[in-house]
């Protein structure tokens, strides 16, 4: 029986090894491949659009107001936007996100648009400022 299990583990990594295939340092896919084997094609890579952005200096805004965004888009407010609160009445277009502490950093407030329309993004200061922002998403 011993003999038989030595024979069997012998014959299995003789199979195992002869399908292997000879590994090319090149980075090549198709160079490693077996001569009959497809080409590999590589995926395009993923790109992220940057947000779309305003910087709230005092209380005024700086940069893209008003805005048209595409769904999926990110709109984020910067500068001294601690403490703002970012509010909508259309709540089926834009999700909105409070900034503040998230473990040891800190995230700007900001929206992503959810589906096509227009939008009225409200922020409001620690002051009780209120600054408006027209969203058009396509």
């Amino acid at each position: 029986m011993k003999k038989f299990l030595l024979v069997m583990c012998v014959s299995l990594l003789v199979a195992c090894g002869s399908a292997s295939t000879p590994t090319d340092n090149s980075g090549d896919p198709a160079a490693t491949a077996a001569p009959d084997a497809p080409a590999a094609t590589a995926a395009p890579a993923a790109q992220a659009l940057p947000p779309h952005m305003a910087n709230i200096k005092g209380e005024a805004f700086e940069g893209d107001v008003p805005v048209t965004m595409k769904v999926g888009e990110t709109y984020v407010f910067t500068g001294d936007s601690k403490g703002w609160q970012v509010g909508t009445q259309n709540p089926e277009l834009v999700q909105v996100v409070q900034g503040g502490t998230q473990d040891t950093y800190e995230t700007n407030p900001g929206f992503t648009a959810l589906a096509s329309g227009q939008a009225i993004i409200t922020v409001t200061s620690p002051t009780n400022a209120i600054l408006t922002v027209m969203v058009t998403i396509e």
